[in-house]
């Protein structure tokens, strides 16, 4: 092909770029894979003030969900409440008829935490950030 540019986007068309890339990808996944059934869902964790104590963001499709996102605050750590978010996505995903849930953590984060929760690991990025590694789990919900 002739003619090309590869463009670094400015960040004001990012946001519309970002939804044409997806739009895309989405069309040819499900010219390949047959309909995604996507949904994205988020969880919110909040004091009786309203202050976000934490959440979580999880995105589902096909028969799989990705927890994208899992924070607590300080506050919020160590009463069980991250146990109780992730159960409540394990809960959304067999709803959804998922066979899996997966996610990454980074080996500073909460790699012990998922364990305990049944989540298995099945890979590992060393060396980003330095010394540290991203660690790949999933959790079968058959």
């Amino acid at each position: 092909m002739t003619g090309l540019s590869l463009v670094r986007e400015p960040k004001v068309s990012r946001a519309e770029v970002s939804r044409e890339l997806w739009k895309g990808l989405e069309a040819f996944n499900r010219k390949a894979g047959g309909p995604l059934r996507s949904s994205r869902s988020m969880l919110s964790l909040r004091a009786s003030s309203g202050r976000l104590l934490g959440g979580l963001i999880m995105q589902s499709y096909w028969r799989e969900t990705y927890i994208e996102l899992l924070w607590l605050s300080g506050r919020a750590r160590g009463a069980g409440l991250g146990a109780k978010l992730l159960k409540e996505a394990e809960r959304h995903a067999r709803r959804r008829h998922s066979r899996v849930i997966h996610l990454n953590t980074y080996s500073f984060q909460a790699p012990g935490f998922y364990e305990k929760q049944g989540y298995r690991r099945f890979g590992r990025i060393s060396g980003s950030p330095p010394g540290e590694s991203r660690l790949f789990y999933v959790k079968d919900l058959k």
